[in-house]
C-alpha cells in the first residue's frame, strides 16, 4: 500500500484594489490595495494560521505581492514570486469597466465561459487555465509534503477551475470575493489535484 503523499495549497484571492471598488477589469493592469483589501488579505493569514505554512507564493503583480506580505507578516513564513501565477492576461479588455463591456457581443463568452476565444492582445480562458495549472503542480511537486498558501488572482482562479473540469457561467466577481480560500490537495501518488474546501 502506497502512503499519501500530498501538498495543500490553500489558493488565495488578493485583497480589494481600488479598480475591483469601481468595477474596472484589471488584468495584468493593476491597482492598489484598498484600507477593505489590506484587512482582507490579513484575515487571509488568520484563517490558516495554525495550518504551518511553509512558503507564501505569489503573483508578480503588486496587488497580489502586497496581500503577501500583509500574509507574512503574520505567517512568519517566505515569500516567493511566481510569474506563472499572474492574472489572465485580458487584451484590449483590460482597465475597462464592467458595466461597459458587460454590452458588448463577445463579454459573456469572454470572462463567464471557459472557451478558447481570445480577447485583443490577450489569453484564453483555456491558456490561462493550463498555465495555472502547470504553474501549481511544479509549485507543489518542489514542496511535498507542505502546506502553502497562494496569492493570486479571480480570474486566473475561474480558468483554472475550467480546466481541472469545474464549470460555472459566473464571472469571477461573482464567483471569488476579495481575500476568500480554497484548499487543493495535490496527491504525488496519482499526479493530481482535489479541491477539498473553502475556507
Amino acid at each position: 500500500m502506497k502512503l499519501e503523499m500530498k501538498t495543500t495549497l490553500y489558493l488565495a484571492r488578493h485583497g480589494e484594489t481600488q479598480w475591483n471598488k469601481l468595477q474596472r477589469l484589471q488584468g495584468q493592469l493593476d491597482s492598489p490595495l484598498t484600507e477593505l483589501g489590506k484587512s482582507q488579505s490579513a484575515n487571509v493569514a488568520q484563517a490558516v494560521i495554525n495550518n504551518k505554512i511553509a512558503w507564501v507564493f505569489s503573483s508578480n503583480l503588486g496587488r497580489a505581492i502586497k496581500s503577501a506580505e500583509i500574509c507574512n507578516a503574520l505567517l512568519k513564513s517566505s515569500i516567493q514570486i511566481d510569474i506563472g501565477l499572474i492574472e489572465r492576461n485580458l487584451g484590449e479588455l483590460q482597465g475597462k469597466k464592467i458595466s461597459i463591456l458587460s454590452q458588448t457581443i463577445n463579454y459573456h463568452e469572454l470572462l463567464h465561459q471557459y472557451t478558447d476565444l481570445t480577447p485583443l492582445g490577450g489569453e484564453s480562458a483555456i491558456a490561462c487555465g493550463e498555465r495555472i495549472y502547470n504553474t501549481l503542480e511544479n509549485i507543489a511537486i518542489e514542496h511535498k509534503h507542505t502546506n502553502i498558501l497562494v496569492v493570486f488572482h479571480g480570474e486566473a482562479l475561474r480558468c483554472f477551475y475550467g480546466y481541472i473540469g469545474i464549470n460555472s457561467t459566473r464571472n469571477a466577481y461573482d464567483l471569488f470575493a476579495n481575500g476568500c480560500i480554497t484548499a487543493l490537495n495535490y496527491d504525488h501518488n496519482t499526479a493530481t489535484f482535489q479541491l477539498t474546501s473553502a475556507l
